[in-house]
């Protein structure tokens, strides 16, 4: 867990509530052992869109097999399901930043884990009209952890997001990557690097793909597409 000895003391002395059952948290996050325990983990899952399949099943889901998406690998720590859509909710609706936290220390501790050590890690930006709305983007507020561990390059100047376009969630599938055309622009140099991008949620992975083609295009060797949750379609 990304977390010093300092904070571990402070969590036992004065221990968070979980945001599920109300007990008292020990784990340095908003939910408790049972809850964290409990919740859509993904056990197996596509290698290119972490959409999670049956154990047993092949490493790449029919669907990539036959339009596969611009980025390399994906990665999704829970199934888009309850709870974890009421959390996700809480953050993007009700400015949870707090809850949003603890899903970047899950991120970061994964990221760690598997050893990768991108050239740059971007979050997935905000058109600058959808980011004053809100007040934050979600996607660099995940990245917080990491920053903090300095082991990592967080870039969030590289990729812009230079049209404001219309809510993905409120467009049927086959229109969203037509609303994403030309949404995005980068501003750094990415020529053979290994990118990691980072997202709240992959649907259709439309804005994902987006942002993948637009490195591939400018030369990046490889780009990698996290996630904190994957839905089921």
């Amino acid at each position: 867990m990304v977390y010093n000895w300092l904070t571990k003391a402070q969590d036992w002395l004065f221990p968070r509530h979980c945001r599920l059952c109300l007990a008292s948290s020990h784990t340095g996050l908003e939910l408790c052992a049972d809850c964290l325990r409990d919740l859509p983990w993904i056990q197996h899952a596509c290698r290119h869109c972490a959409l999670p399949l049956p154990a047993g099943a092949g490493a790449v889901c029919g669907r990539c097999q036959h339009r596969p998406f611009a980025f390399d690998y994906g990665d999704s720590l829970f199934a888009y399901q309850y709870p974890l859509d009421y959390l996700i909710q809480r953050i993007k609706f009700q400015q949870d930043l707090v809850l949003l936290e603890s899903f970047g220390k899950l991120l970061a501790e994964r990221l760690e884990n598997r050893d990768l050590r991108p050239d740059r890690i971007i979050p997935v930006p905000l058109h600058r009209r959808r980011l004053a709305e809100r007040g934050y983007n979600q996607s660099l507020e995940l990245l917080r952890p990491l920053q903090k561990s300095g082991k990592f390059f967080i870039d969030s100047h590289c990729c812009r997001r230079i049209r404001a376009t219309e809510t993905q969630s409120m467009l049927p599938a086959r229109q969203r990557r037509l609303n994403l055309r030309g949404a995005f622009t980068l501003t750094g140099e990415v020529l053979d690097q290994h990118i990691l991008l980072v997202d709240d949620v992959l649907t259709t992975g439309s804005t994902l793909h987006e942002v993948a083609k637009l490195l591939k295009d400018a030369g990046a060797r490889r780009v990698d597409a996290w996630v904190i949750a994957r839905t089921l379609y």
